[in-house]
């Protein structure tokens, strides 16, 4: 049986303002330092005051707007230490940028206040990223009924809910924690919370752009990538500290074990750059031959690293190839 809890407003830490790319790491470093067995509700506070919530947020709103190969850069060296602050980031950021591509100008200046203030999104999984859910009129709002949302480090302060209003087009709503009950379904990271009803009211409700799901997606798979990046690194680590123990050098399943992982490191480090630069240009300039390229790139990292809750390898291949036929 699931228990019901309230998703009741909580004393927030006052977040830093970060202003250049040495404060992002510096920021990562903050919630480094925690250690590995730092509890969620901690975490959860340390990246609030790390002012990291906030670097996404783009210029034109008064935020950092720092590139996108600095938040994997600061995902991956959280992810070696802290790999639920890593998936509470990766599913902020996916939600962020979801936002940056729906709604007017007013919703989006609103969520981003909240998020500078230091309140946290969460959205759904890259792999999970179609709306399945519908949303209908309720008085001055909207209702959903029966949602599954998934999320790190204990509840975040809006849910990002992809669903389709009656005409079958995709928005973003954004449950406000404390407005509607949730029961957990699963404990644990992530944990898993479904919503018997919740009323959104209709300014939480952002229609989503064109190219939205697929950047938001997109983003999320390099984030999440660096986060399975700074896991190899954690083993890669772990490995060598092996080895310098005592492993004899002239074993060599071992060393090619070693030698297997810096390579995937590598190779994994050089597809999250190039895809990184890919979608930021694509975010200051969403043309569509720049979209594509960035979905491509992404859609290549599922493939040559298959991630957790993504789909499966030969649909990703089929994927590929149309996108390359239609080049």
């Amino acid at each position: 049986m699931g228990s019901i809890t309230h998703l009741h407003e909580r004393l927030r830490p006052v977040p830093l303002r970060i202003a250049s790319d040495e404060e992002v790491l510096a920021a990562a470093g903050e919630v480094i330092a925690l250690g590995t067995d730092a509890p969620g509700a901690t975490l959860a506070d340390a990246l609030v005051r790390s002012g990291l919530l906030a670097v996404s947020i783009p210029s034109d709103f008064d935020g950092a707007d720092v590139s996108n190969s600095l938040i994997a850069q600061a995902v991956s060296r959280i992810a070696e230490v802290q790999p639920s602050a890593a998936g509470a980031l990766v599913a902020h950021f996916r939600a962020l940028e979801l936002v940056r591509n729906a709604g007017s100008e007013e919703q989006r200046r609103s969520i981003y206040a909240h998020v500078a203030s230091g309140e946290r999104l969460s959205a759904a999984a890259a792999g999970d990223q179609s709306a399945t859910q519908h949303f209908v009129p309720d008085g001055i709002g909207f209702q959903l009924a029966g949602i599954l949302e998934a999320a790190f480090l204990c509840e975040p302060d809006w849910f990002g809910i992809l669903a389709l209003n009656e005409s079958e087009a995709s928005s973003l709503l954004l449950v406000q924690r404390g407005s509607a009950e949730a029961e957990v379904v699963r404990a644990g990271e992530p944990t898993l919370y479904r919503f018997a009803q919740a009323h959104v009211p209709a300014d939480s409700v952002l229609a989503l752009n064109r190219d939205a799901l697929l950047l938001s997606r997109s983003l999320g798979i390099i984030l999440q990538a660096a986060s399975v990046l700074g896991e190899k690194r954690r083993q890669l680590a772990g490995n060598l500290a092996l080895w310098r123990d005592g492993r004899p050098s002239g074993d060599r399943p071992w060393d090619e074990r070693i030698g297997r992982f810096q390579v995937e490191i590598e190779t994994l480090a050089a597809l999250i750059d190039r895809a990184s630069t890919a979608l930021d240009l694509a975010q200051v300039n969403a043309t569509p031959i720049g979209v594509t390229e960035v979905g491509r790139l992404a859609t290549t990292i599922e493939i040559a690293f298959p991630l957790e809750g993504t789909r499966g390898t030969g649909h990703l291949l089929a994927e590929l190839g149309r996108m390359l036929f239609t080049d």
